[in-house]
């Protein structure tokens, strides 16, 4: 891995929720990549707490950018080969 720093950084996942992006980030560092979460809440904004001022960014070094998009674009669990993806017109009766 490589060394992380802020100037360096890139944004690579921006989500609503601390835990989605320590989850991001736990992904990513089993990957091999040197992710970070960065929050912009009540830390850098003294405002009553509401999730729709929070923003929670994962950022990786810009060397391994690319290959953070990579691996958050590939689905994280495998599918079995005869497993069927349900699409919107698809209901049980």
């Amino acid at each position: 891995m490589t060394s992380f720093d802020d100037a360096d950084s890139v944004q690579v996942a921006a989500v609503a929720k601390r835990y989605e992006a320590e989850l991001i980030t736990l992904r990513l560092r089993e990957a091999g990549v040197d992710a970070h979460v960065i929050s912009s809440s009540f830390e850098l904004m003294p405002i009553p707490e509401n999730e729709d001022f929070e923003t929670v960014r994962v950022m990786v070094p810009a060397d391994e950018a690319e290959k953070a998009r990579r691996i958050l674009s590939a689905p994280s669990v495998p599918l079995p080969e005869d497993a069927e993806l349900a699409t919107s017109g698809d209901e049980k009766e």
